[in-house]
């Protein structure tokens, strides 16, 4: 052994071995991952002039990407315009809406998430104001009507297009934290209960923004780039992000202390695995394939053929009967134009994405 090797040693501490524990972790993965096999490839892509059948804007959203969002969410508001029965006024960056008088019959034939959506929106009354606010109340609020939503495409399509392989990721996680309360009981050389506080803590919260930072904020900066906007949302909600991020990073040199340096170095490396390859297992089905071959085929369409024509629909100023019955899929399928994409970035920063 190297010089430089006994010194890296002798700094990481007598328990050097538990960096191995995250190598054992990304080899599951990878078993796991050449079982399950390639995903069959796209077919060549055809031009479709119409969205799949029977696929509202949000479920097209969740064949195409396989999340709920906060586009999402904008997509079942456009739809709700388009079809009469709500008026979206945006004024200072935030949103009013109003209760439209619609007919029985267009109520019934909105999807299940619009439906819900509708019905939640205005349960205080005919008006409702929305923010992007980082404030407790909005994020709440609106991340509410995102997890009413995936709620009911998960019942709709949980399984018909998309496979997550959950089980494999659900024993991988219950693994780490297993693996992880079982190590600094046995590595402790403080404080027993100390060191399973903070490796609960900085696993959970860890796992929770890495999930964040991965589903939601990378997302939200490739659609800044595209649309050149939305800078000053994404940085208010990257924020709590920094701080939860720096009470990780302190507990882990406490953790470091109490424990050991090698433990606390085991933590972080559990969780960039669980991170980086749960997004590898996701497979989608053969249904699944052919409605996203479909879902590509239209939004090349909205794209070629209907951009200029959506980009100067403004729903605040049109009637119902008026809107573009596109629109709310264009927003789904983050076709590029300006109302649904300053819509779509109103909400982004302030939901919890959900993936299927």
């Amino acid at each position: 052994m190297s010089h430089l090797q006994e010194l890296n040693l002798s700094l990481i501490g007598p328990h050097a071995w538990l960096l191995a524990v995250p190598a054992l972790l990304f080899g599951f993965y990878l078993v796991a991952w050449l079982r399950i096999g390639p995903e069959a490839a796209p077919s060549p892509l055809v031009v479709a002039y119409e969205p799949p059948d029977g696929l509202s804007p949000a479920a097209v959203r969740y064949v195409a990407v396989g999340t709920t969002d906060g586009r999402s969410f904008a997509a079942v508001l456009a739809q709700l315009a388009v079809r009469g029965c709500i008026r979206v006024e945006p004024a200072n960056g935030k949103y009013k809406l109003s209760r439209l008088m619609s007919d029985a019959s267009t109520n019934d034939s909105l999807a299940p998430e619009e439906k819900r959506v509708l019905r939640i929106l205005f349960s205080d009354g005919p008006e409702i104001e929305l923010s992007s606010a980082m404030d407790e109340r909005n994020t709440g609020q609106n991340s509410m009507y995102v997890a009413a939503i995936h709620d009911e495409l998960n019942k709709q399509v949980s399984g018909k297009y998309l496979n997550r392989h959950g089980g494999v990721i659900a024993v991988a996680i219950f693994a780490t934290f297993a693996l992880s309360f079982i190590l600094a009981a046995t590595t402790s050389r403080r404080d027993t209960f100390d060191s399973l506080f903070f490796t609960m803590w900085i696993l959970f919260a860890g796992l929770l923004i890495g999930m964040l930072f991965e589903l939601s904020f990378v997302p939200m900066c490739r659609a800044a780039v595209r649309g050149g906007k939305g800078w000053k949302t994404i940085a208010s909600g990257l924020a709590p992000l920094l701080i939860f991020g720096a009470a990780i990073v302190f507990l882990l040199t406490k953790l470091a202390e109490s424990a050991s340096l090698a433990f606390a170095l085991m933590l972080p490396a559990m969780i960039l695995v669980n991170l980086g390859w749960a997004p590898f297992l996701k497979r989608k089905s053969a249904l699944g394939r052919k409605v996203s071959d479909q879902i590509a085929g239209f939004r090349k369409y909205l794209q070629e053929v209907e951009q200029d024509r959506l980009d100067r629909v403004k729903p605040a100023q049109q009637a119902s009967a008026d809107l573009d019955h596109l629109l709310p899929y264009a927003i789904a399928l983050e076709v590029k134009e300006d109302w649904g994409d300053s819509l779509a970035q109103t909400f982004a920063a302030s939901t919890v994405m959900v993936e299927g």
